[in-house]
Order: C-alpha cells, then sequence, then structure tokens
C-alpha cells in the first residue's frame, strides 16, 4: 500500500524536443513513498526519454522536477544518484567474472584507513540478500548467475544505496520467465515496504497491473491518464495506449495467393526453456515479420537457427533438415544474421572495407594473405549501392552515423550472398531518412529472391516491409497473418500484448 500522499519525487510540466521530434509535451507526473508507479505507451510515446530525464542523462527543455517537494536540477547521472536517484536500464552493468558483493558496492567500497573492508563488503552484502530473501552467496560470480538473478543483483546495487529514494526500472521482465517474475515481483515488494519509489516501465500490460499501484500512460508525448491500477483492466490500458477499442479492431483478411517454395521451415522448433512448440513456414523470397514486444522471444528464436543457442524440434532449410551447432556452422548453410544490437557485430576500430568483407575473408585471401585491393574494389561497389555516406572505404565505422553503419553490416552480408537472412530490428536507433531507404532495400533484396526473417517491435514497420506477419508472445507464436494488406497496427499491439 502507498503510505503516503505526499510524494516523493514530482514532474511538473516537462518538455523535450529533438531535432524535428517533441519527445515530451507538458508530461507531469508523480511518486510517492512505498509505491510502484507504472509507466506504459508504445515505442516513441516519450517513456524513455522522461527516464533519461529524471535521471539526469539528459536535460529537459522545460517544467521542473521536485524531490521531496524541492525542486532538482540534474546536469548528469552522479547528480540523480548523489540525490537518490537510481536508474536500472535493460541493458546489466555488471562484471561477470566479480562476485555478487564485488559488483553491489563496485566504485563505493567501503575501507578501513586505505585498504578495502572486505569483511564489510561480504558482511553487508549477506545483510541485504537476506533481508530480501535472496538465497545466493555474496562470494558467488555474477556470470555464474541466471539472467533473473543477474537482474536482482542489479537491482539489489541500487537498494544498497543508504540515500536510495526513487527506483526507476526499465523493462525489468523484459528476458525473464514467468517464474523468474514472479520472483522479482517479490523482490519488488519487499523494496516497497522500505518508503522507496519505484517508476517501473514494461510492454506487458497484465504484469504492470499486477505490480503497480498506479499507472500513468505516455502516447505521443503526451500523458494520457494516470488512474489507480485496480480501476483498470488490460482493455482499458489499451483503449489510452492506442486510443482504439478492441473490439474495434478483427477485421476480415485477405489470404496472399501468390504460392513460393518453402525456404524455412520449423516444426515443434524451441530453443532453450523458453522459446517453445514454434511450426512455420517462410517462403523462398519473401519478407517474413516476426513481431512482438520486447520479451516476447523473437530474438531468442534468430540466436537459436543462427547457432548460438540450444534447440529443439527440426529446421528444414529449402527441403534439407539441417541443425547448425554454432554461428560458423549456420553460416555455411547459407544463413547470414544482423543482430539487434550492430556493436555486438561491427568492429568500430577497422575501416568500412574490412567491416564488409570480415564474413568472406576466404575469397579475398590468397595463400592465407588478404587481397586488399580486392577487398576495397567489393566494398566500393557496396558503398554505392546501398548509398553508405562515407568519404571513402579506409574510413573507420566508428565515425558513420548509426544509419550507414547497419548498412556496412547488410553489406557484409550481401557479401557472403546468403540464401536466408535475418534482420533483428535492423532499423533501430537510426534516423527516419536511413530507416525508409532500409525497408526499401529489404523489399528489392526479397524481389531479387532473398528470403528475409524480418524481426521487429515497431507496428508500423512490420505493416510497411511484410508479405506475411507472425506474432510472438511469451515465447510462443500466437497468431499468424497470411497477408499484411489489410491487419491493423492496433490488432498487431492487441495480440502481441495479449489482450486480443
Amino acid at each position: 500500500m502507498v503510505g503516503t500522499d505526499v510524494p516523493i519525487l514530482e514532474v511538473r510540466n516537462v518538455s523535450k524536443s529533438f531535432p524535428g521530434v517533441r519527445a515530451l509535451d507538458d508530461v507531469s507526473m508523480d511518486v510517492l513513498p512505498g509505491e510502484v508507479h507504472a509507466l506504459l505507451g508504445e515505442n516513441g510515446a516519450g517513456k524513455s526519454t522522461l527516464m533519461k530525464i529524471i535521471s539526469g542523462i539528459i536535460p529537459k527543455d522545460s517544467g521542473d522536477i521536485l524531490l521531496d517537494g524541492k525542486p532538482v536540477h540534474f546536469s548528469s547521472p552522479r547528480d540523480a544518484l548523489n540525490a537518490g536517484v537510481v536508474l536500472v536500464q535493460q541493458e546489466l552493468s555488471l562484471v561477470p567474472y566479480l562476485s555478487v558483493a564485488e559488483n553491489i558496492f563496485l566504485g563505493r567500497w567501503p575501507r578501513r584507513n586505505i585498504q578495502v573492508d572486505w569483511n564489510s563488503v561480504f558482511y553487508e552484502t549477506q545483510e541485504l540478500l537476506e533481508r530480501f530473501g535472496i538465497g545466493e552467496s555474496p562470494k558467488t560470480p555474477v556470470g555464474s548467475l541466471s539472467v533473473a538473478e543477474q537482474q536482482m543483483v542489479e537491482i539489489l546495487k541500487a537498494v544498497s544505496r543508504p540515500n536510495l529514494r526513487i527506483l526507476l526500472l526499465d523493462e525489468p521482465t523484459s528476458a525473464l520467465s514467468e517464474e523468474e517474475v514472479n520472483r522479482l515481483f517479490e523482490l519488488v515488494s519487499e523494496i516497497k515496504k522500505t518508503g522507496i519509489g519505484i517508476i517501473f516501465i514494461s510492454h506487458k500490460l497484465g504484469e504492470a497491473l499486477r505490480i503497480a499501484d498506479r499507472v500513468t500512460v505516455l502516447r505521443d508525448g503526451r500523458k494520457v491518464v494516470t488512474e489507480e491500477a485496480q480501476k483498470l483492466d488490460e482493455r482499458a490500458l489499451f483503449y489510452y495506449l492506442t486510443g482504439k477499442a478492441v473490439e474495434s479492431l478483427e477485421m476480415v483478411y485477405e489470404t496472399d495467393v501468390a504460392e513460393k517454395a518453402i525456404m524455412l521451415s520449423l516444426e515443434n522448433f524451441g530453443v532453450g526453456d523458453f522459446v517453445k512448440d514454434v511450426n512455420l513456414k517462410v517462403r523462398r523470397g519473401e519478407v517474413f515479420v516476426l513481431f512482438g514486444l520486447v520479451g516476447s522471444g523473437r530474438t531468442t528464436l534468430a540466436r537459436g537457427l543462427f547457432g548460438f543457442e540450444r534447440v529443439q524440434g527440426r529446421i528444414f532449410l529449402d527441403g534439407r533438415p539441417i541443425q547448425p551447432k554454432s554461428p560458423k556452422e549456420a553460416i555455411a548453410l547459407g544463413i547470414g544474421y544482423l543482430p539487434e544490437d550492430r556493436r555486438n557485430a561491427l568492429v568500430y576500430e577497422l575501416p568500412v572495407f574490412a567491416n564488409i568483407t570480415l564474413a568472406i575473408l576466404s575469397l579475398v585471401s590468397r595463400r592465407g594473405i588478404l587481397r586488399i585491393r580486392e577487398e576495397m574494389t567489393l566494398s566500393e561497389d557496396f558503398v554505392r549501392s546501398l548509398r553508405i555516406k562515407t568519404p571513402n572505404v579506409l574510413r573507420a565505422v566508428l565515425y558513420l552515423s548509426g544509419g550507414n553503419q547497419q548498412k556496412v553490416l547488410l553489406a557484409r552480408w550481401l557479401a557472403r550472398r546468403p540464401r536466408f537472412l535475418i534482420m533483428d530490428e535492423p532499423t533501430r536507433g537510426i534516423d527516419v531518412g536511413t530507416k525508409f531507404e532500409i525497408r526499401e532495400m529489404v523489399r528489392q533484396l526479397a524481389h531479387q529472391g532473398l528470403t528475409i526473417l524480418y524481426i521487429t517491435s515497431e507496428p508500423i514497420e512490420a505493416l510497411e516491409v511484410a508479405d506475411r506477419i507472425a506474432v510472438m508472445r511469451n515465447g510462443r507464436v500466437v497468431r499468424l497473418f497470411e497477408s499484411a494488406k489489410n491487419v491493423d497496427k492496433t490488432l498487431l499491439l492487441a495480440v502481441a500484448s495479449g489482450v486480443s
């Protein structure tokens, strides 16, 4: 229960604009002691911008932020931390080879004279673990823990700060199973009892209603509503998120009669303990979109196909059974993969040409020696055809824009001439113009015969690029649209969030 009606944190009429975009428009909300306040909205609604402002990552253009009734101005995340405002982001910032205790106290070691007081580090961590009912040893290396356990360590790292007043949790359940979510929610419930205020961001409506005391919904940078969670249900939330009622979304769908040969077939396919019972057929030369919200299992499925993860079931590629046990095997079979985070695939210090030829080194070398001139000539062709903006192919990828970096990664796989290309969120973090170019390229590549599995959480993007769409939720494909022609974006979101 909320302990008092006096807010710890108040956001008053905050606005923020970026070039060409008004990310936040006169947004207000507050957080009470011992409250979980869920902040919901579609992608681009302004949730992340607001969290970055509250945590000192970016400045606001106008408006006020008050902490315990006093105006505060955070010029950096350190300012926010010193004031007791901590943001726990989706991407965990733990050091895997250090212990739980070392991660929790990293950068703020208790000291005795000039030496780290290790007895205090491990004793205080043990007290913290026991206090919140977590049975791990303080000396356990974080790298040996599950994702859910690492998430809890990250949260305890924030809770261990003696001045903590506001805890911001950005999609904390995105990679967790149902059982792991239950454990995390038990931890959050215990944290509430200490009087700390919590802002909880999620795409999962049911989870938000389950954990939250109040809910605020943003749409297109504006606040739509703040309401007590017990007065809402998923359908009401969905209406606030999209402006449409679920009942109005069902339509008659046209079937795509253009039958093509099957390139990829999955039968009772699963990855690890999360993705299960997936049955799909992807046709040669089509853009098959796998749509789902964060944590739905889309990326896990892709990683399984590319040999990163242990899989179950059967995979057929062009009619032949395959079972790639590593990315090397997947590449040899004619599969390419653009990962969700290009930072995991590009070598930023290397020039454009070296990044493009990275997957075909055996084809541009003779007797183990790379033929640089051949690499550069091939790369220059891709720079022209994909309209990569760079002074020359000698330019380090580090200095290119995000969109052009993504084009370099696409060029790498096109140079390999794959039969089947997986593209995971290929337009994330790039400008609108380059997004349009990449979608146009994807359609052209499919027209030329390349089969593409296109993964996205953006409904408009899914509809613009797809021949067919499969929607994933909780590790399973829950609906298949045989044609994208008459599908409403709001229906996609309804299916993905479980309200239709």
